[in-house]
C-alpha cells in the first residue's frame, strides 16, 4: 500500500508536507484532525464570556447582558440628546479605562509582571485618553452651538417683541 502523504505548503520552506495523511488527506498538524465542532449552539455558549484573546480590553466588545449591573444602570440612563450621548460615550470610556487600570495593577503585583502587557495597557490607557479628550471637544462644540441657538432665538424673541411695540405705537400714534 502507498504511502499518503499530506501535501499541504510549508510555512518555512514553501515545499509540500511529507506527513501522512488522515482520511482527509491532511496530517494532523495541517488540519486533518479536527472537524470543527459537532454542536453549533453548544460551541457558542462556550465562547460566551471568553477573555482569554483580551490583553487591553480597548477594543473590547461590550454586550449589554455582559455588563456588571452597575454598569447596566449607566447605559440605561442613555438619553436621545446629542450632549448626553457624548456624555455616555465618556462614561463607557472611562468603564475601559477602569477595566485597563485594573488590569495592569493585578500584572503589576506578579512576581514576575509581564513588560509586553504592562506596555500594551499603558498604550491603550493613553489612546483611550486621546480618544476622551476628541468627544470633550465635540461636547464644548455641541454646547457652542446650542448656546448659539439659544441666543438666536432670544434674540428673535426680542425682534418680534421690538415690532410688537413698534406697531402698538404706530397705531397710538394715528
Amino acid at each position: 500500500m502507498e504511502k499518503v502523504v499530506c501535501g499541504a505548503e510549508t510555512k518555512r520552506t514553501g515545499n509540500p508536507c511529507q506527513r501522512r495523511a488522515l482520511e482527509s488527506g491532511r496530517c494532523k498538524l495541517h488540519g486533518g484532525k479536527s472537524t470543527g465542532p459537532k454542536d453549533k449552539e453548544k460551541h457558542r455558549q462556550s465562547l460566551k464570556g471568553n477573555k482569554n484573546a483580551l490583553k487591553t480590553g480597548e477594543y473590547e466588545t461590550i454586550s449589554f447582558d455582559a455588563l456588571s449591573e452597575e454598569e447596566q444602570e449607566l447605559i440605561k440612563q442613555v438619553s436621545d440628546d446629542p450632549k448626553e450621548l457624548i456624555k455616555s460615550n465618556i462614561g463607557v470610556l472611562e468603564i475601559r479605562q477602569r477595566r485597563i487600570l485594573l488590569r495592569y495593577a493585578v500584572e503589576k503585583q506578579k512576581k514576575k509582571p509581564n513588560s509586553k502587557l504592562l506596555n500594551s495597557l499603558e498604550e491603550a490607557l493613553t489612546r483611550l485618553s486621546g480618544k476622551e479628550l476628541d468627544y470633550i471637544r465635540e461636547l464644548h462644540n455641541v454646547s457652542a452651538e446650542t448656546t448659539d441657538n439659544d441666543n438666536g432665538s432670544l434674540d428673535t424673541f426680542i425682534d418680534i417683541m421690538a415690532d410688537i411695540r413698534d406697531l402698538r405705537k404706530s397705531r397710538i400714534g394715528s
